[in-house]
């Protein structure tokens, strides 16, 4: 096995069959180094092994990779973690039905190489089977978690003729960097799996290679902090010209609109998503990590976030309740913001937990009939 291998165990899988069921598992961008891929009979599983990236878009996941990081448990993968350059997957549509042209670029022992071959396409939108004919292993790969536009978590699994299997998990991104807080989830998600940090690998940067070109390695430098620089997640908040790099500009126009995401990792966190049809928060489970931004920690936060001015149009639709704070509501027939009792919520976004945020909201005017500033 070489660098671009990896494997983990993953102790959370889909029911399956035993032992054929057991396939590889990895991310369709997984291309491995040194690896060859072939047509020849990939065994299909009838059940996958991981649960995919819900409503995944092939035409969406198509372009270029960088293979960013990894988490394996493969003494030969950790051997090279040190020496470790970040590679490039471009992922194409196939001139050849229910196939995905893949290549892969990358600087390994001071030869940059590049590799090609298909992946097959299977039943299950983000699911991918090859065969690797140099180690006449079979591989199956599951992108499990994507955004398209700036990251993807692959599970890679793998199973020689011998017997032999390894799992393994990739980050990848669309950039040669990804964001401490991505990188954070990653690793929330690995350990989700039973394994230790130091399992994780973190790639350098060295920049792009031309394939056959010979690149002199350095040699042991001095100044340890300057190659740190390089390596693409030392993604430390002080490493990181200003903290607006770290978290994603919230987009409520898209984001409000979205479905809740539970993400891959299975933890049980219970959040609020903003439910654009019914104008209202509603609460769903959070695995822990990734997701999407319509993902709220408590109701005030989603309903500040994501309500329009429509809402002021919605009626009053009390209900009994406990343990919830007091709350006003716009009364549309009168033009005004009027509190409930003690005991009673609103179903709708329409409630407010000052009369001052209704009013500045709905646009009471004050000694006058308008109703709405849009009206």
């Amino acid at each position: 096995m070489f660098p671009g291998i990896q494997c983990l165990t993953f102790q959370r899988r889909v029911d399956r069959k035993p032992d054929r069921m057991q396939k590889a598992v990895i991310l369709v961008p997984l291309l491995v180094l040194g690896w060859t891929w072939t047509a020849q009979g990939i065994p299909v599983t009838t059940e996958p092994l991981y649960p995919t990236q819900e409503n995944f878009n092939l035409a969406q996941f198509l372009g270029t990779w960088y293979d960013v990081a990894m988490a394996s448990t493969c003494p030969h993968t950790q051997s090279q973690r040190r020496d470790a350059a970040i590679g490039k997957l471009v992922l194409q549509s196939s001139p050849t039905a229910g196939k995905v042209k893949a290549t892969r670029t990358v600087l390994r022992q001071g030869t940059c190489k590049e590799l090609s071959g298909d992946y097959d396409l299977t039943a299950t939108p983000g699911r991918f089977l090859f065969h690797v004919a140099k180690w006449n292993a079979d591989v199956d790969a599951y992108v499990v978690h994507t955004n398209y536009n700036e990251y993807a978590i692959v599970i890679m699994s793998k199973q020689k003729s011998s017997g032999d299997k390894s799992t393994s998990v990739k980050l990848y991104s669309r950039t040669k960097t990804v964001r401490a807080t991505v990188l954070d989830d990653f690793k929330t998600l690995v350990r989700e799996q039973g394994m230790a940090d130091s399992t994780i690998i973190t790639k350098q940067d060295k920049g792009d290679c031309v394939p056959g070109e010979q690149v002199a390695e350095p040699t042991v430098q001095p100044e340890p902090q300057r190659v740190k620089r390089n390596v693409v997640p030392t993604l430390s908040v002080a490493d990181v010209e200003g903290s607006g790099d770290e978290l994603p500009l919230f987009n409520g126009t898209e984001s409000c609109k979205a479905a809740p995401d539970t993400g891959p990792c299975f933890g049980l966190h219970q959040r609020y998503f903003y439910n654009a049809s019914s104008m209202s928060c509603e609460i769903f489970n959070y695995g822990g990590c990734l997701g999407n931004q319509n993902n709220f920690v408590n109701e005030r936060e989603c309903l500040q976030r994501c309500r329009t001015e429509a809402v002021c149009r919605l009626p009053m639709a009390a209900q009994p309740c406990t343990g919830h704070p007091p709350i006003w509501v716009f009364d549309a027939s009168v033009g005004l913001c009027v509190p409930y009792k003690g005991g009673f919520c609103q179903t709708n976004a329409n409630k407010f937990y000052t009369k001052a945020e209704c009013e500045e909201y709905c646009g009471v005017v004050k000694d006058e009939p308008e109703l709405l500033k849009g009206n």
